[in-house]
């Protein structure tokens, strides 16, 4: 199913500009006649907009209130994008298990080709041989014992450094958001990048706001995800494609100035190697199947990058709020 995006604000404004086309569109299609497959309920649906303006602002809310409706398989047109959703588990398992080469591609989406350099990383590749390769690559370089060494020494070395600093702090309180995104992104930078660079990564940007805005990027559509021959022109006006574009910007001077930094590095194979010197060295190997580009070593570190440190950050914020709230729950742990 694809993923909501997070306001229709530009509704009214694709209105105005979509009149001329209406008239045409409507004209071909009386004129064209298709041979219409067996589709699944759903609601009925306005012109151009289909189903969007059924959405609230909780979309979960109103999918599940469609679904006692329409049943748990139900289609909906979010623009000009059919819509399949699922809404039991028995249906969950038909297409995340049964009919998973089926269903397992991303819907494309102009802001996540954009963050992912035209789909080479992981998360957001559709399933492909390429898909295949970088997989396994991604697997076999980060997920390895030696990189699990790495890390365990990375953990103890910033686990210390907050330690240390919250000591420091000690009696006045601290942003715990602020320290946990700083051990994660240390040991994840120490392991798979080289070094930590302690959240300056990103030229006087907090690591948390760059990272809540690329998440927003991913997890929102725009309105040319909808609306294919008119809705770029509408991220334009909006600002939408700015904001991708500043967004993408920030990531790529980063991933940038980790590769420069192992580019011009000759050093021999080692079992100690970070995941950018692995990824570099196989760049400069041409005799595989496979060629892996900078831009192919880049989307993998935003997979690395967006993947690690958000999800780990937040999981530890989450668990002290717990603590907080039920002292019981930090005996039970220890």
């Amino acid at each position: 199913m694809a993923i909501i995006p997070v306001t229709l604000s530009w509704l009214p404004l694709l209105a105005l500009l979509s009149l001329p086309f209406l008239s045409l569109c409507l004209l071909y299609l009386k004129k064209k006649t298709i041979k219409q497959a067996k589709l699944p309920p759903g609601p009925p649906r306005l012109p151009i907009i289909g189903n969007l303006h059924q959405l609230g602002k909780l979309h979960h809310q109103s999918l599940f209130q469609l679904s006692r409706k329409y049943g748990p398989v139900m289609l909906l047109k979010l623009g000009t994008t059919p819509t399949i959703v699922i809404s039991s588990a028995n249906m969950a398992k038909e297409v995340l298990k049964t009919h998973d080469i089926d269903f397992c591609s991303r819907p494309s989406s102009p802001g996540t080709k954009r963050l992912a350099y035209n789909f080479l990383d992981v998360a957001f590749t559709p399933y492909s041989d390429q898909w295949q390769h970088t997989n396994r690559l991604f697997v076999s370089e980060l997920f390895n014992s030696n990189r699990a060494k790495l890390f365990w020494r990375a953990r103890e070395i910033e686990i210390d450094n907050l330690i240390s600093s919250l000591l420091l702090a000690s009696p006045s309180p601290v942003n715990l958001d602020q320290k946990f995104y700083a051990l994660v992104d240390g040991v994840l930078c120490s392991a798979a990048f080289g070094k930590s660079y302690r959240g300056k990564q990103f030229k006087g940007q907090n690591l948390e706001d760059v990272l809540a805005e690329t998440l927003k990027m991913l997890s929102s559509l725009s309105a040319e995800d909808f609306f294919p021959w008119i809705g770029w022109i509408i991220d334009i006006i909006t600002g939408y494609q700015t904001r991708l574009d500043k967004c993408f910007n920030n990531l790529d001077d980063y991933f940038q100035m980790v590769l420069e930094e192992h580019l011009h590095q000759d050093m021999p194979k080692s079992d100690c190697e970070d995941l950018v010197t692995s990824l570099v060295r196989l760049s400069k190997d041409k005799t595989g199947a496979f060629c892996l580009t900078n831009n192919h070593i880049k989307a993998i570190l935003l997979d690395t990058f967006i993947g690690g440190t958000d999800t780990s950050a937040i999981t530890m914020v989450w668990a002290m709020s717990e603590i907080v709230k039920n002292p019981r729950l930090g005996l039970k742990i220890r």
